[in-house]
């Protein structure tokens, strides 16, 4: 039986996953504040972008810089160097949690 989101093999991604997770940068990046959380496809699969993160968080791939720089629009800051995967996984899980339980981070006043 086919894996639908393949483990990582001596910390690298296939092109598959590095590609699902740019495509889960941009579904983070266009989600609105009451939509559900935007899925992707990974071979054909529906998955949600939570688990693209979740699955890419210990990568030690360089990001693309097309990839980057989604994330850097996102969260509003421009990274100092080339970053990983893990890296980026790492910043974007809360920013995803935060839209799927808008109670779990703190308010500030």
């Amino acid at each position: 039986m086919h894996k639908v989101f393949p483990d990582l093999f001596e910390g690298h991604a296939p092109i598959t996953l590095q590609n699902a997770f740019h495509e889960a940068l941009e579904a983070l990046e266009e989600w609105s504040e009451k939509a559900e959380e935007p899925l992707i496809p990974i071979h054909g699969v529906a998955m949600p972008i939570s688990s693209v993160f979740v699955g890419m968080s210990h990568c030690t791939d360089l990001m693309p810089l097309r990839t980057q720089g989604v994330l850097e629009a996102i969260i509003g800051v421009r990274a100092s160097g080339r970053m990983l995967y893990a890296d980026a996984a790492r910043l974007a899980m809360p920013l995803c949690a935060a839209r799927t339980d808008p109670g779990a981070l703190p308010a500030y006043p």
